[in-house]
């Protein structure tokens, strides 16, 4: 496809004195390949003289000023750069192309050669933020939003053959653009069902014209690192529990890291595919010889009534009846060795989800001992009867 070159500046103004110096170099990508190339240059979209990659104006005159572009045969043509040659005593020299959030920011307040100038001040919104005897310029390392506004330079000047000191200025309103927007956090899919893949995005849009600056992504649950700054958008939980429900963020920054941008925060809450398991049997007194039915009851959300689960059921830790599609298991002629602790378990045919439920003793009592139950109990009624009848006709009586 088509290679769209940049048209730089050296030195890095976009706004010159008549007299001044500059080069104009048209970079293409570094992806291409070196090779002789003829370039063509262009003024306010005329073509103009010159078929090298560098295009030098020297002592600039007013008639210099204008929007320049180049291109390479085959490629594509590059975005206009303003060039300002500027009538002043004084004028606040600032970068040709657009400012974004992140770049070094360096101002100069430059002067006519013919005047001598001294005591520099630069101001923000009318604020002073430097003064120097000596130096012209005012440099920021990272520039941010906030430090957008009206910046203002002013000198004391005064010629060779005069003493007469005068004070001129400039202005300018910097405005840098936002590099990428603040992110957000997206997930798939919008109701998460423990065991499902889960991919949450962070959703961001870089400019165009800074296209191959690299991004780096982390991700936060609940304030906490759930995966580091990486290259890729998306985290991904491949069987989503329902310990992985919070508050998600998440954060991009620049490879440099010179600028850093959160999310907001967003709930993601995971909902359980199966309610934890209980066991539950009958009859509830077991003689030895009784037919047993314990189950392990469920609740499987509706939404995923196709899905396929399987039982298994354990007495004192170990294996009574292997995973299975049933929910119940029966013991046909109960022995008193059956007594014992039982629990079951039950997890998805793919095992990515898997409960235990609460243990549950089961006494199977001796039939005789049952029996003897029976007639103690028997007795004791009888005597209570007795007595009771004896009362009440003693009592009337009387």
């Amino acid at each position: 496809g088509a290679i769209k070159p940049v048209v730089t500046f050296t030195p890095n103004w976009g706004n010159i004195l008549p007299g001044d110096s500059v080069t104009l170099t048209c970079d293409v990508p570094s992806t291409v390949s070196e090779e002789p190339r003829t370039y063509h240059w262009y003024k306010d979209k005329r073509p103009i003289r010159g078929d090298q990659q560098r295009l030098h104006i020297t002592s600039s005159r007013v008639k210099n000023s204008g929007d320049y572009q180049c291109q390479t045969i085959g490629g594509d043509i590059s975005d206009p750069v303003f060039l300002g040659v500027t009538i002043n005593d004084v004028i606040l020299q600032r970068p040709p192309s657009a400012i974004y959030e992140g770049d070094p920011l360096t101002l100069r307040c430059h002067h006519v050669k013919d005047l001598i100038a001294i005591n520099t001040k630069f101001f923000k919104d009318d604020q002073e933020i430097k003064s120097s005897e000596s130096d012209s310029t005012f440099h920021i390392p990272n520039i941010t939003m906030s430090q957008s506004g009206l910046y203002k330079c002013t000198k004391q000047i005064h010629r060779n053959d005069s003493s007469n000191v005068m004070e001129r200025s400039d202005v300018f309103f910097i405005s840098e653009k936002e590099l990428f927007s603040p992110p957000k956090i997206k997930v798939t899919p919008s109701r998460v069902i423990e065991g499902d893949e889960m991919t949450v995005r962070c959703d961001t849009r870089l400019d165009p014209l800074r296209g191959g600056t690299e991004l780096h992504f982390a991700f936060y649950r609940d304030g906490r690192t759930v995966r580091g700054y990486n290259v890729s958008d998306t985290y991904r939980v491949r069987s989503s529990q329902l310990k992985d429900s919070g508050n998600y963020t998440c954060e991009v920054r620049t490879a440099s890291d010179t600028v850093r941008k959160m999310s907001d925060g967003l709930y993601i809450q995971i909902y359980e595919l199966f309610s934890p398991p209980e066991i539950k049997v009958t009859p509830s007194r077991i003689i030895e010889g009784d037919n047993i039915t314990m189950r392990c009851d469920t609740g499987l959300d509706p939404l995923r009534g196709g899905t396929e689960l399987h039982f298994v059921f354990y007495r004192d830790g170990q294996t009574v009846r292997g995973y299975n599609v049933s929910d119940t298991y029966r013991v046909w002629s109960a022995q008193l060795e059956g007594s014992g602790n039982y629990t079951c378990e039950v997890r998805t045919r793919s095992d990515t989800v898997r409960k235990m439920s609460d243990g549950l003793y089961i006494q199977i009592t001796q039939i005789h001992d049952y029996t003897v139950q029976n007639i103690i109990r028997l007795v004791i009624s009888g005597f209570a009867l007795s007595a009771a009848v004896c009362f009440i006709y003693f009592h009337n009586k009387w």
